[in-house]
């Protein structure tokens, strides 16, 4: 086995084990459900933003990699809204079609399942493109996916686009989004990374602790009696992701063909398979962030992450492999 698989195998079981963890903690009066809340916030202002400002700093970036994660910023941003579009086809709830159009508009793209995916089928390279197309990962989070979620966490409707804008950039918890701009300033002018970044193995150990932490916190407010009152919106979700999501990525990619800057060969790989994987964990973050239902946030994500073990991706090793 390798190194990678080998970290990808610890992480799994650490995942499983945190998830079961925390539902078992309530359950057993332990920890409280609101906790969870407080967990995820963390998470999503300061967890995934610190290993992503460090993972940016390290990767070499040259002006050719810029399709990639543009078009990966455009492929979340149109199916936010397509998501948001289709919602009432299966909820007439005002949070839950909010809650719906987060969950279709972002993939779980990062090491926890897309990166790895790529790793299996084409090994380093794969991994290393994967990284290249999350760049933008959280300006299109704090500047398109917060607004949305505070806008419909509210009844308050009259608040005009920029003023929600501006109510997210300018929040506590979108430090990430000048975080993502350093690091990318920092690579793009090849300023060495402190060397004990790599010797203390830093970003593993992030990753590591972060990634536990956001799956105990998932299993907090993960409620199997939310299963069967969701099954339209896990379905509609199902339909969304591992198919419009698919659909709409390939469909950008060959528009790319049109211009000086195709994506093709690995690259079109990588583009479409990171397009349709399952909803992320940035999801509940969020959802836990301005109280959208995040009970339901943690049965969609975890609903949708087996859809896709089980159904989708046998289908996805054996056709692009």
């Amino acid at each position: 086995m390798s190194d990678l698989a080998l970290k990808f195998a610890v992480m799994s079981g650490a995942v499983m084990l945190a998830t079961a963890g925390g539902y078992w903690c309530r359950r057993l009066g332990y920890v409280r459900e609101r906790t969870g809340e407080a967990i995820m916030t963390f998470v999503a202002v300061f967890g995934y933003p610190s290993v992503g400002f460090l993972s940016v700093w390290g990767t070499r970036l040259h002006p050719s990699d810029a399709v990639l994660p543009v078009m990966a910023a455009a492929h979340s941003v149109l199916m936010l809204f397509v998501s948001l579009a289709m919602a009432g086809l299966f909820t007439r709830d005002r949070q839950e079609k909010g809650l719906f159009a987060l969950a279709g508009g972002v993939g779980n793209n990062g090491f926890t399942l897309g990166a790895f995916v790529l790793y299996l089928l084409y090994g380093e390279p794969g991994m290393g493109l994967a990284n290249i197309y999350i760049l933008l990962f959280v300006p299109v989070v704090v500047l398109v996916m917060y607004p949305l979620a505070r806008h419909h966490a509210s009844e308050q409707t009259r608040e005009s686009v920029l003023s929600l804008l501006a109510r997210s950039v300018f929040d506590w918890r979108s430090v990430g989004l000048p975080a993502t701009a350093l690091a990318i300033a920092l690579s793009a002018w090849k300023v060495p990374r402190p060397p004990l970044v790599s010797a203390w193995h830093l970003v593993d150990i992030f990753v590591y602790l972060v990634t536990p932490l956001a799956f105990f916190g998932i299993g907090l407010r993960l409620h199997f009696s939310r299963v069967l009152p969701l099954w339209r919106l896990l379905l509609g979700l199902a339909l969304v992701r591992f198919g419009v999501c698919a659909a709409v990525g390939a469909g950008l990619a060959a528009l790319t063909w049109l211009t000086p800057w195709p994506i093709r060969d690995l690259r079109w790989n990588v583009y479409v398979i990171q397009a349709f994987v399952p909803t992320s964990v940035t999801m509940v973050a969020i959802a836990n962030m301005f109280g959208l239902h995040p009970r339901e946030a943690s049965v969609l994500f975890v609903g949708n992450t087996a859809m896709y073990l089980v159904l989708v991706l046998p289908v996805v090793l054996w056709w692009f492999g």
